[in-house]
């Protein structure tokens, strides 16, 4: 049974064959994913907070020493009440530049409404002057209508009672 195999010849070795399965190694060289698998292995591995959550044996790694833990929290006091006071000094920087700009403000508010009313005061006079305009330019209408009048009147009355001529030039 076993001797019926037939070598394989050249015809053969390039076609598919369903009934047979080829496993070799793989002669790719290592990538970048090999290379970071391996950089992981160097990385300190860390225990969960509560123990229960996994089966450990060694107690020794959740023991902490008081005198570390007042050490820890103290500075971690000092550094606080380092951040508390810078916060302090910028809060009271702030505080001292919003009052000066305040101050700004309202000077240059003032100062506004200075100029607004002395704008009002010179739009009410230049609406006198506008309407007076108007009733000198109204009055000159009216004596240009008048003067033909009164030059054709001048003419009926007798030689010495008559007006001078009257002229705007």
């Amino acid at each position: 049974m076993g001797n019926d195999q037939k070598k394989p010849n050249q015809s053969n070795q390039g076609q598919y064959h369903p009934d047979i399965v080829v496993v070799s190694e793989n002669k790719t060289q290592p990538n970048a994913d090999n290379e970071n698998l391996n950089k992981l292995k160097f990385v300190p591995m860390f225990y969960p907070i509560l123990k229960s959550s996994i089966d450990m044996k060694d107690d020794n790694l959740y023991l902490m020493q008081p005198d570390r833990l007042v050490k820890l929290a103290d500075v971690f006091k000092n550094h606080l009440s380092i951040c508390a006071f810078n916060v302090t000094k910028d809060q009271e920087a702030l505080s001292t530049e919003i009052k000066h700009l305040d101050f700004v403000i309202e000077l240059l508010m003032q100062n506004y409404i200075e100029k607004q009313k002395k704008y009002a005061k010179y739009c009410e006079q230049m609406k006198a002057v506008n309407d007076l305009n108007v009733s000198v330019k109204k009055i000159r209408r009216n004596m240009d209508e008048i003067l033909p009048m009164i030059k054709s009147i001048n003419e009926f009355l007798p030689e010495e009672d008559r007006l001078e001529e009257f002229s705007f030039e």
